[in-house]
């Protein structure tokens, strides 16, 4: 049956109550179906919430776990650091006793061999501009002792404007005297001196004949490189 044959049977008036059903039954079932639809899609969206959640809780523990570590990291580097230090500190004070140890054995119980006279410990500190400082300890190395004496003479070899310069003790300039010294077993010396500017030293040397009393012992010579003799800051 075609809908002009149902509407004339059912007439106009039972027709459009047919219609208007119809359509409010389309409209509710449509209302059911988007009920439905959004219901999944507010399921959909609670169950990525909690995904979500259970993500950046599990986040948040790593990013903590990462702090700690880091902060573990941090204090070991420091511990390691201080340890260092401290074995540095050791390392250095136990040379410096070994040297100590070293040079009194030489000054009470010196090696056997001709020479009378020994420098030890010789360094060169920069002051300002071109003065310098000289420190070393002069030693007796006879096991049968006396007070000796003499002059020590100190040299400086460089290179200025391509030229060999040789600065000697004595000179107001340079070092205004020589080193006096009169020991039995050791003397320190401390003293300063200036270089011309524009100097390059290469080498610093001592010289001085040794005397027991008046009586003349033996020639000391000895050279050091400029390198070796100079420190790296004043103590």
């Amino acid at each position: 049956m075609t809908t002009d044959q149902l509407k004339k049977v059912l007439g106009n008036y039972k027709w459009s109550l047919l219609v208007t059903f119809a359509m409010l039954a389309m409209v509710a079932f449509g209302y059911q179906l988007a009920r439905i639809v959004d219901e999944g899609h507010y399921k959909k969206v609670l169950a990525q919430n909690d995904t979500i959640a259970i993500l950046s809780e599990e986040n948040n523990a790593l990013q903590t776990r990462v702090n700690q570590l880091e902060v573990a990291a941090e204090l070991a580097k420091l511990e390691t650091e201080a340890i260092t230090e401290v074995a540095n500190v050791s390392k250095k004070q136990l040379e410096e006793q070994q040297e100590l140890v070293t040079f009194y054995e030489r000054v009470m119980a010196p090696e056997k061999g001709e020479s009378v006279l020994a420098v030890e410990g010789v360094e060169v500190f920069k002051l300002d501009g071109n003065r310098y400082q000289l420190r070393m300890v002069l030693l007796q190395t006879r096991r049968q002792k006396a007070v000796i004496n003499g002059s020590l003479k100190v040299s400086v070899e460089g290179v200025k404007d391509k030229q060999s310069i040789t600065l000697t003790s004595g000179n107001s300039s340079f070092m205004p005297q020589d080193i006096k010294y009169r020991f039995r077993f050791f003397q320190a010396v401390n003293v300063d001196f200036t270089i011309p500017e524009g100097l390059e030293p290469e080498r610093i040397s001592f010289s001085t004949s040794v005397y027991q009393y008046k009586t003349r012992k033996a020639q000391f010579d000895v050279d050091l490189s400029w390198q070796d003799a100079l420190a790296v800051e004043i103590e």
